[in-house]
């Protein structure tokens, strides 16, 4: 059975001592049945592109796909490029909940603010959700 939404809060630096901690943290618990996801930047002062990178494969996950390898290099960040190209408007199973100004200007010069949906309001966040077509 799916969890409706699940609600993941991040806390300090999202950078390269801690990215892969957070995308494992993700497919353990998206295993568990999570439907959806609504991460909470709230208490998150830092992002770097190794977060950016997290937030790439937690997208991946929650659309049933392989996260990139970190090993890839520059392979990983042209599919990231890709990822953001497409369009097609924002990401289903994964918004975001009150970035700070810092990573929200990170989230904007990487144009995932034009893929991940941005809230500053918990519960219109997480009724969002529930306005979504469900798939069959």
């Amino acid at each position: 059975m799916k969890v409706p939404v699940t609600i993941m809060k991040l806390a300090g630096t999202l950078d390269a001592s801690s990215y892969l901690n957070l995308i494992e943290f993700t497919k353990d618990i998206f295993h568990t049945g999570m439907g959806d996801l609504l991460i909470d930047l709230e208490e998150l002062t830092f992002m770097s592109s190794s977060g950016i990178f997290a937030l790439h494969s937690i997208a991946l996950l929650m659309r049933g796909e392989s996260p990139l390898d970190p090993q890839d290099g520059w392979n990983a960040f042209h599919s990231i490029e890709h990822f953001v190209e497409a369009g097609g408007g924002f990401e289903r199973h994964v918004k975001l909940l009150r970035p700070n100004p810092r990573v929200l200007k990170t989230l904007e010069t990487t144009s995932f603010a034009q893929v991940f949906e941005v809230f500053s309001d918990r519960d219109a966040a997480i009724a969002s959700f529930q306005l979504l077509p469900m798939s069959v």
